[in-house]
């Protein structure tokens, strides 16, 4: 009841001045927003501006974002840079770079516990100037993003230490009573309808406009709410965010006495883009998904792909068709009977996205299974990874 009280009173307060209100958006880089492939009319700020303005008061939204900043810097610069730019509101999103954990290093740049206190810190400040703070989480890192090249990231996952920074800011809020924005926990909604994140990203971290106008949306009943308004998005705000796209395959062709055709297979190294069924779908001359078939982005090697035939067959001769994309180099053919016992039948190295085909033909041997394994990479950054192993196709005959 006090917390409703204290917000009633703040948005009367706020819209009887008649001058619009000034909102300060204090962050990172996914403040700043402004990048290759985002405008400064595509970041959350503007699209913040343009709805509370229209719908709910005259607001002028300053973004004081700066890259790579922590939780530490931003108290450096908060009398300097924010409060005497006397706002009546301020948002504060950090995380990012505080748990972030620098190249041959083991821990994160800020310790967890000083991240915290910092936070309560930036609150208090805030409140002592007569500033109302909003406090908010960082979005998921992606699986596209560069961390996931190196460990700790590579075994824990791209989010292993984010999340646990992630977790003070709602008990943080709780505890200072203060509105919160949970940025993180609306983008882990939509990873859970489906939605591929990295596809709201420029580079698995940073939104793209897509992902500044869900920002956005996130942002608006929290501080509409703030503001005395309906918290109720606007029809204005609420398109559907695009799902990634999806090239439409070419008609399925078919190879007489395929023993692979349409067979399915598991991979060590999985992708998640719309490549990983491509390898025995009978497209034999795309190099577009879902037609082609590519590995994930994991730097374990080797990588293993294995076909199961569904039942045991002689088998005589395996043909592979190089992509014109990826990395694919060094390849091992296996083949086996029982799926535990695996027999060399050849090795080939292709060349750098030479869209070569490779025919292994070998006395014939009783088969169920057929295992492909990636020994290397030629580095070439494909779809900005030099981990993607791309194949047109694996085909299996008889003789």
């Amino acid at each position: 009841m006090r917390y409703v009280l204290l917000i009633a009173l703040l948005a009367f307060t706020l819209c009887a001045q008649g001058a619009p209100v000034k909102i300060v958006c204090l962050g990172d880089s996914i403040t700043r927003g402004v990048r290759g492939g985002v405008t400064a009319r595509q970041t959350y700020e503007h699209h913040l501006q343009q709805w509370l303005g229209e719908h709910v008061t005259p607001v002028e939204v300053i973004n004081k974002g700066i890259g790579g900043e922590r939780t530490d810097q931003a108290l450096k610069r908060l009398a300097s840079d924010i409060i005497t730019q006397r706002p009546d509101i301020v948002t504060v999103m950090y995380g990012t770079n505080d748990s972030a954990i620098d190249a041959g290093k083991t821990e994160p740049r800020l310790p967890l516990a000083r991240y915290e206190a910092n936070l309560h810190t930036i609150v208090a400040r805030l409140r002592a100037a007569g500033i109302r703070p909003v406090l908010m989480t960082s979005p998921p890192l992606c699986p596209k993003f560069v961390y996931r090249k190196r460990e700790p990231y590579v075994t824990k996952g791209v989010n292993h230490q984010l999340v646990r920074y992630v977790r003070r800011v709602p008990l943080v809020a709780a505890k200072e009573h203060v509105a919160l924005v949970d940025n993180f926990a609306k983008w882990a909604e939509l990873a859970l309808l489906g939605q591929d994140l990295n596809a709201l990203t420029t580079d698995g971290c940073h939104p793209n406009p897509d992902g500044h106008l869900f920002i956005a949306r996130t942002m608006y009943p929290v501080l509409a709410l703030l503001l005395g308004g309906d918290p109720e998005l606007p029809k204005s705000t609420r398109a559907t965010l695009p799902a990634p796209a999806r090239a439409t395959p070419p008609p399925v062709q078919t190879q007489e006495g395929n023993l692979a055709l349409h067979k399915p297979y598991t991979q060590t190294d999985p992708n998640t883009h719309g490549y990983d069924r491509g390898l025995t779908d009978g497209i034999i001359d795309n190099d577009t998904k879902a037609g082609v078939f590519a590995s994930g982005t994991g730097l374990i090697y080797p990588k293993v792909v294995t076909i199961d035939l569904g039942a045991v067959q002689t088998v005589g001769r395996i043909v592979l068709r190089n992509a014109k994309d990826g990395s694919t180099k060094s390849v091992i053919v296996h083949v086996s009977s029982d799926g535990q016992d695996f027999e060399n039948t050849g090795t080939h190295m292709f060349e750098k996205m030479d869209a070569a085909v490779k025919t292994f033909t070998f006395a014939p041997k009783q088969s169920r299974y057929v295992r492909l394994t990636f020994v290397d990479t030629w580095g070439n950054k494909t779809h900005g990874s030099p981990d993607f192993m791309f194949l047109r196709e694996l085909e299996v005959y008889a003789k």
